[in-house]
């Protein structure tokens, strides 16, 4: 394999570059996991983040994150009332933060796809609580368990360098069982996305739908937060949506652009977290960013060429 590899210039200084005494391509056998796992995060993440966009629902994604996340946190405070060590609490995937992580997460989106009735509070305000309260509940549980606060940073904040192969499965799982319904339903939730009056008006179930929008988002984010980390997991559903949809009006070209930012930002964050030691979420959300650039010349030319009128 190696001498495969050294015969191809690109793709021998590429994969033979050096880390600590170990290239890129020894590594593979113990990063591929992760890496697998964040192509898969990012694809789902990024199809879902043209809905995400264009329904401007940024705030309800970045609230469900936030309370998934809750979810985790408590699953390691319960356990550690047990008296269980956090190491011993991660590795049961489904039996322990994941299954909280996604009942949070689910709740969070029933809840928020229902109507603000109440005009005191409005929709943003319970947004706000919904983000800033689980927030600060999931620092109050790192600090009481300061001494394995390393292990549920590791699920907060982004590790996917160590990704298990039952996470793995888990995510891959996730994955096809959100693209599919997707698939069955994409005319409906384009629909009552783009026009929801419209859709109410031609006997469609809208709330229903939207329902089922937030559930999968909710479900993708649950599981995704614990094979890499809350941050990347709202940057893949936010960043390349944005970038795409800076590029194209049409809306099945969004989601194919999206798709390919995301998983390109993935793999390209991933490999260069490896070369230059960086944490592995922050490295690929900030790959993500780049892609933003293409979209913002083209904002700035259309506004300012002549005749332009400020589109």
């Amino acid at each position: 394999m190696d001498d495969l590899v050294k015969s191809i210039p690109v793709l021998s200084s590429l994969l033979l570059v050096e880390r600590n005494g170990m290239t890129f391509l020894d590594a593979l056998p113990i990063l591929q996991n992760g890496i697998l796992a964040g192509a898969l995060v990012a694809l789902v993440s990024a199809f879902l983040g043209v809905y995400v966009i264009l329904k401007r629902i940024v705030f309800v994604s970045a609230a469900i994150s936030q309370i998934s996340s809750l979810g985790v946190a408590c699953a390691f405070l319960v356990a550690g009332l047990f008296g269980h060590h956090a190491s011993e609490v991660k590795s049961r995937f489904l039996s322990g933060p994941g299954a909280t992580s996604i009942v949070f997460a689910c709740l969070a989106a029933i809840f928020l796809a229902r109507q603000v009735s109440e005009k005191r509070i409005t929709r943003e305000s319970i947004l706000g609580i919904g983000y800033l309260l689980p927030a600060g509940l999931t620092l109050l549980i790192l600090d009481a368990l300061s001494a394995e606060a390393h292990a549920i940073e590791d699920i907060l904040f982004g590790n996917s360098v160590f990704v298990s192969v039952e996470q793995l499965w888990v995510q891959a799982v996730t994955a096809a069982a959100v693209l599919l319904i997707h698939f069955v339903l994409y005319k409906e939730f384009v629909f009552t996305s783009l026009d929801p009056e419209t859709a109410t008006a031609s006997g469609l179930r809208t709330r229903l739908f939207n329902r089922i929008l937030l559930l999968t988002i909710a479900f993708t984010i649950a599981v995704s937060i614990m094979s890499i980390g809350a941050l990347p997991v709202f940057a893949f559903m936010v960043i390349p949506a944005s970038a795409a949809l800076t590029l194209t009006e049409r809306l099945g070209r969004a989601f194919v652009l999206s798709v390919v930012f995301g998983v390109s930002s993935a793999l390209v964050g991933f490999y260069l977290s490896f070369v230059f030691s960086l944490p592995t979420g922050p490295a690929m959300l900030t790959t993500a960013g780049l892609f933003l650039i293409p979209g913002g010349a083209r904002t700035l030319f259309l506004r300012w060429r002549p005749g332009g009128g400020g589109a």
